[in-house]
């Protein structure tokens, strides 16, 4: 029995795994580290800076290499897309708007879908630790903007709807890839770059 569970855990599947880990682990960390925030410091700091390696040293250059200054427009988008999700979050608190709140969701998931996707094998392995590891800090992100705002069984809703998203990416990711063009996945890494960016520049401007 345990070989055959053995058998069914690829490596791409534990990549799967190792990223829904990674997300639900982000409010373990935020929770702990109120108690010690020395701690909460030197993981962040090691994140950022294995993130930071990947993308400058494999990702981007790799990026731009094939797609040329089209991949710097994408990065730059990617880079943007984040931030306007959290600005969409931040106006639903406030607002309490259904549309925005729904709006905001929707771009969310999305968001999840592409890191899905790109947990594929067939993508750079270095971009796949990188989304690893980058869903760490998103954890803590969705965590520190829902549960003061919206309650414990919306933000439990909301993190099982994240997991279902890059669950769905994974397993439809194959027949996209093999639709998809070179190209078309040098833009898709490029566009995930952008994100992993945002995630460097901005970690402290959030007020978590």
């Amino acid at each position: 029995m345990l070989t055959f569970l053995t058998s069914l855990i690829t490596p791409d599947i534990m990549t799967l795994l190792l990223s829904i880990a990674s997300l639900l682990l982000g409010p373990i960390i935020y929770m702990t580290g109120h108690k010690n925030p020395t701690a909460r410091r030197i993981l962040d700091g090691v994140i950022i800076l294995t993130i930071a390696v990947i993308i400058i040293v494999h990702i981007i250059p790799e990026a731009l290499r094939h797609t040329g200054w089209l991949a710097a427009l994408i990065i730059t988008l990617g880079l943007i897309f984040p931030i306007i999700l959290e600005r969409l979050f931040h106006k639903a608190a406030n607002t309490a708007h259904l549309f925005i709140i729904g709006l905001a969701i929707v771009g969310l998931l999305i968001h999840a879908v592409i890191d899905g996707v790109a947990l594929l094998s067939e993508n750079e392995i270095a971009l796949t630790y990188a989304i690893v590891l980058h869903r760490l800090p998103v954890g803590i992100t969705i965590w520190c903007i829902a549960r003061p705002n919206f309650g414990l069984p919306v933000t439990a809703a909301l993190f099982a709807l994240v997991i279902l998203s890059t669950v769905a990416g994974f397993f439809i990711g194959p027949l996209l890839l093999n639709l998809a063009e070179t190209q078309t996945l040098d833009l898709l890494q490029a566009f995930i770059s952008g994100s992993l960016v945002h995630a460097i520049i901005f970690r402290h401007g959030h007020k978590h």
